[in-house]
C-alpha cells in the first residue's frame, strides 16, 4: 500500500540540536556503557518514530474542527491498525522506506469516514516526484533542465505553490492544508530532515505552521520567497524545498447540506 519511492528520500525521524543530520548509532560493542549519574539528553516522544504525516493531518483537522485528545488518539490508533494489516506497508513506514504520501491519504480517508465530512484537493498531484538526495551541481542548472522532475516534467513554481496555498487558506472558514518539505544545510548533499506539517495562519508574507516537532530548531514559519520547488534551485539563502505534489488542501464540508 505504501510503495517505496525510488526518486525520494524517506522521512528523517529527527535531527541533531545543532541542525546537523542525526548520526547513525554505533553498535553496542563499540559504544561505552552509560555510568550511573552520567548526564544525557533523554529522547522525547516522536524522536523514535516517523509519524509526522499522521500528526500533520490531525493538526490540520484540529485547526478547523473541534478534535479532542480522545478522538485524535482513536484516529491515530485506527490508522495504524489499518496499516498493520499490510505487513509490507507497515514495515515501509516503520523503517522509513517511503515518502509517507499514502499514509497521509489513509489518515484523510479515515478522518472523512469517522470524524468529519471532508473535501480534499491536490492541485499539483500530477507533478513528478523529486530527487531530493544529493545537491544538484551547476551543470544541472541549464535552462533545459531547470525546475524539472526526474521524468523532465515541469515543476510548479514557488509562486504558484504559494498563491494556491494562501488563496485556499484565505478563502473561508473550515479550510486547512498539509504539506511536505525537505530542509537542507549549506554544502550538504542530502536534506537533514524531510517532514510533513500542517499549514496554519497566513499573515502577509509569512505562513505560520501548526507543527508537531519539539526540536529546538524546528521550522514553525515559512516566508514567501524562502523556499524552492525544485532541488536545482536550492541556494545558501533558500534551503527549504517544498514538494508540490504533496500539497493537500482540506475543507470541512457543511453538514447541513441535503
Amino acid at each position: 500500500m505504501v510503495a517505496p519511492n525510488s526518486h525520494d528520500t524517506p522521512e528523517t525521524p529527527c535531527e541533531a540540536a545543532d541542525g546537523t543530520a542525526a548520526v547513525r548509532e554505533s553498535s553496542p560493542s563499540s559504544s561505552p556503557s552509560p555510568r550511573a549519574g552520567q548526564s544525557f539528553r533523554p529522547y522525547h516522544q516522536g524522536q523514535l518514530d516517523v509519524f509526522c504525516a499522521v500528526y500533520a493531518v490531525v493538526n490540520a483537522l484540529r485547526s478547523v474542527q473541534p478534535l479532542g485528545m480522545g478522538q485524535a488518539r482513536r484516529l491515530f490508533n485506527d490508522v495504524l491498525l489499518d496499516l498493520s494489516r499490510d505487513a509490507d506497508a507497515f514495515r515501509a513506514v516503520l523503517y522509513n522506506a517511503t515518502d509517507h504520501d499514502a499514509l497521509v491519504r489513509m489518515v484523510l480517508e479515515r478522518a472523512r469516514r469517522d470524524v468529519v465530512p471532508l473535501r480534499v484537493e491536490r492541485p499539483f498531484a500530477a507533478s513528478p516526484a523529486l530527487r531530493v538526495t544529493g545537491r544538484v551541481g551547476p551543470d544541472a542548472s541549464s535552462p533545459a533542465r531547470r525546475a524539472h522532475g526526474p521524468d523532465a516534467s515541469p515543476q510548479p513554481t514557488p509562486r504558484a505553490v504559494w498563491e494556491k496555498l494562501l488563496g485556499w487558506l484565505s478563502g473561508g472558514l473550515g479550510r486547512a492544508a498539509v504539506l511536505r518539505f525537505h530542509r537542507y544545510l549549506p554544502f550538504k548533499g542530502d536534506p537533514v530532515i524531510s517532514h510533513w506539517t500542517a499549514a496554519g495562519i497566513p499573515l502577509g508574507d509569512t505562513l505560520f505552521l501548526h507543527d508537531s516537532s519539539r526540536e529546538s530548531n524546528a521550522i514553525h514559519v515559512i516566508e514567501r520567497g524562502s523556499f524552492v520547488t525544485a532541488p536545482e534551485h536550492l541556494s545558501d539563502d533558500r534551503l527549504l524545498l517544498v514538494e508540490p505534489r504533496c500539497l493537500y488542501l482540506l475543507e470541512v464540508e457543511s453538514q447541513d447540506a441535503p
